[in-house]
């Protein structure tokens, strides 16, 4: 074997040599971990969810096309995000938020919420960096945006084979879902431990060099 090629035996003797470098270097990402924690507040996610389906006894198929009834049942079934996405029920959600002290806007609601189907389940989420108030306002949310749904029905606007669901509104948050202190450290001790293992090998080539010359 000549010198040139790579053993992985003598890799991980290398690496066990400096074990405390590497011990060092976990250390320390963890420490940084905790220290990102603090300046990035946890954030939590609370979710109500929709089940809207279709009364295929009333649902228009006859003389249509294969791929257009696909196209008028995803029409159809969209109003749910339509009616959520309307100005008046995002408008009503912002001013029901500050009977419960909370200063919203509609460009914050937009932000820190999100609207994703799921074949017949619709969910709408809002982030927020204290849990009750995730929970007060997608479920605020829900709730106005459901009466939306039964409203542009009776109108006209939705067609009246949609089945809306009432919602099944969001329990407090226990878990965040991005900054948690715990998965924070573990990845900055994983990031430390990849870095100090680096170092050990340019440690251990740089101390064989020196030995050589």
């Amino acid at each position: 074997m000549t010198s040139n090629e790579f053993s992985p035996y003598k890799y991980i003797n290398h690496v066990l040599n400096l074990w405390w470098l590497v011990l060092l270097a976990t250390i320390l990402g963890g420490i940084l971990g905790f220290i990102f924690f603090h300046f990035h507040p946890p954030v939590y996610e609370a979710t109500s969810t929709y089940f809207v389906t279709l009364d295929l006894t009333r649902f228009p198929v006859l003389g249509e096309r294969e791929d257009l009834i696909q196209y008028n049942e995803d029409m159809a079934l969209g109003t749910t995000q339509g009616a959520l996405l309307s100005t008046d029920v995002i408008n009503n959600v912002v001013i029901q938020a500050r009977t419960f002290g909370k200063s919203l806007t509609p460009q914050d609601l937009l932000k820190n919420g999100t609207i994703e189907r799921k074949h017949d389940i619709w969910e709408l989420r809002y982030r927020s960096e204290v849990p009750l108030e995730a929970q007060e306002i997608v479920n605020t949310w829900a709730q106005i945006g459901y009466q939306a749904m039964l409203s542009w029905q009776a109108s006209g606007k939705a067609p009246a084979y949609v089945i809306f669901q009432p919602p099944t509104l969001a329990l407090i948050p226990q878990q965040p879902v991005i900054y948690g202190r715990n998965n924070l450290m573990l990845a900055g001790a994983l990031m430390g431990f990849i870095a100090g293992i680096i170092i050990s090998t340019c440690f251990s080539r740089n101390s064989k060099v020196s030995i050589q010359d």
